[in-house]
């Protein structure tokens, strides 16, 4: 008798799926935001010097889809599980750090959408997130799955998109904003 109850596998692959969505969501809402309020973002956590901030608002909405992407239709899921928890827990640190130093910054998470300020709950958030994809990498055996065990294909049509995805947000940086 295995010590894990039937449905836990499949509620932890639900909740990755669903991180995948959120995710999703996410990287969508900062595309649809002006590139000076997603730069503002970033730089709102005082961690990168210089260009930094507006490398990291160019490429993060890249990154969620790709993950987003890999996360909900299941490809290569220990490798994705493990870089998406460990992006949602340099978030949380990110986040810690700005509440230590006592800085009042919007999370933009959701691009304009939501203007949520950093707080405990965006810590909160983001390390139960990364416990949902921990555990459904750790305790159970891969469950609701789109794509088959192991296929590169998933992740190389995710890649592809993700390039066009970057020079489309990238080209958006380079045009001058309307005055």
């Amino acid at each position: 008798m295995s010590p894990v109850s039937p449905t836990v596998p499949v509620a932890l692959a639900v909740g990755r799926i669903l991180i995948g969505l959120l995710l999703t969501v996410s990287a969508y809402a900062k595309l649809a935001t002006s590139r000076e309020l997603q730069v503002a973002d970033v730089a709102g956590y005082r961690l990168l010097p210089g260009r930094g901030p507006r490398a990291v608002a160019i490429a993060l909405p890249a990154v969620e889809l790709f993950l987003a992407g890999c996360l909900v239709l299941g490809g290569r899921l220990p490798i994705t599980e493990t870089i998406t928890a460990v992006l949602l827990l340099a978030l949380a640190g990110a986040s810690v750090s700005v509440l230590a130093r006592g800085i009042k910054a919007d999370c933009g998470y959701f691009g304009s959408r939501l203007r949520w300020r950093v707080g405990p709950g965006v810590v909160a958030a983001n390390v139960a997130l990364a416990a949902v994809l921990v555990a459904d990498l750790l305790v159970t055996p891969q469950r609701l799955v789109l794509a088959s065990p192991g296929s590169n294909m998933v992740v190389i049509v995710l890649g592809i998109a993700m390039f066009f995805n970057l020079l489309t947000n990238w080209d958006k940086f380079r045009q001058p904003q309307p005055a």
